[in-house]
């Protein structure tokens, strides 16, 4: 039997990494809650789709994962270049990396809930859609 810890590992290294969105079902029941809205699966590979636009190399770093009970948590870096649009700003090429925080709810060994929590100032500072402050980064993570 897959631990839930190693079916978030397949979800990021699998589904995102490798732009697997069929895979998806084997994670997640459809539909499932994301933050407070019911989701489907379609919607989740049209999530992963639009990221990917935006970030053509985009790949997703497992900084921290824990289980804990019946949820796992994990902390990601998502790392790429801004190859699309993103937020309105066009494709400026420039490195870019942010911070996720998610957690991951299980029932009958898939996720039916996932609280998602993505720290988008990184990205606005190094697209040059904002300003760094006080001439410091603006990653919280």
């Amino acid at each position: 039997m897959t631990t839930p810890a190693a079916l978030i590992e397949l979800y990021w290294t699998v589904i995102w990494n490798e732009r697997a969105t069929e895979r998806l079902g084997e994670v997640f029941h459809d539909p499932y809650l994301h933050n407070r809205s019911a989701a489907t699966l379609a919607e989740h590979a049209e999530i992963v789709a639009d990221t990917v636009r935006s970030i053509p190399d985009l790949r997703v770093e497992i900084v921290d994962i824990a289980e804990a009970g019946a949820a796992v948590i994990t902390r990601t870096r998502f790392v790429g270049s801004h190859g699309g649009p993103l937020f309105g700003v066009g494709a400026t090429g420039r490195a870019l990396s942010a911070p996720s925080l998610d957690v991951y709810f299980f029932r009958d060994g898939r996720v039916e809930r996932l609280w998602h929590l993505f720290d988008h100032l990184p990205l606005l500072r190094e697209m040059g859609a904002i300003a760094a402050v006080d001439g410091r980064p603006a990653d919280l993570a």
